[in-house]
C-alpha cells in the first residue's frame, strides 16, 4: 500500500512541476508586457520634455502596449490589470483626463511602475 502511494506521489511531480514552470512563464510574459508598456512610456515622457513634438504614431502605440499588458496580466493581478486597461484608454486621448481622475484611478506612471515593481520583485519594492 506505502508503495503504491509512493508511486502515485511520484507520477504526480512531473505534471507538478510543469504545471509551476507553465505559471511562471505566464508570469513572465505578463509582466514583460507591462514593462514594454512602462518603458516605452517613459521613454516618450523623456522626449517630450526634451522638447519633441506630441506624436499621434507614438501615442497609438502606446494604446497597443498598455492594451497588450492588461490582457494576461489578467490571470496574475486583476488591479493592476485593469489599470493598464485605463492607461490603454488615456492613450487614446489624454487630453480628455483630468489630473483627479488619473489620481483616482491610479494610473499615474509612477503608481503603475510601483505597483509592477511589488509584483515583479516584491523583496526589493518592499524594502525602498
Amino acid at each position: 500500500m506505502l508503495e503504491f502511494v509512493i508511486e502515485k506521489l511520484i507520477a504526480l511531480l512531473g505534471p507538478i512541476a510543469t504545471l509551476s514552470k507553465e505559471k511562471r512563464e505566464l508570469k513572465d510574459n505578463a509582466l514583460r508586457s507591462v514593462s514594454t508598456a512602462l518603458r516605452e512610456t517613459q521613454l516618450y515622457y523623456r522626449d517630450l520634455g526634451m522638447g519633441k513634438e506630441r506624436s499621434m504614431d507614438i501615442e497609438a502605440q502606446l494604446v497597443k502596449y498598455w492594451s497588450a499588458a492588461a490582457i494576461p496580466l489578467r490571470h496574475i493581478d486583476e488591479e493592476l490589470a485593469m489599470a493598464c486597461e485605463h492607461k490603454a484608454e488615456y492613450w487614446v486621448n489624454p487630453e480628455q483626463w483630468s489630473d483627479e481622475e488619473i489620481v483616482r484611478l491610479g494610473i499615474k506612471l509612477e503608481d503603475v511602475a510601483r505597483a509592477y515593481r511589488n509584483i515583479a520583485m516584491p523583496k526589493f519594492s518592499k524594502a525602498g
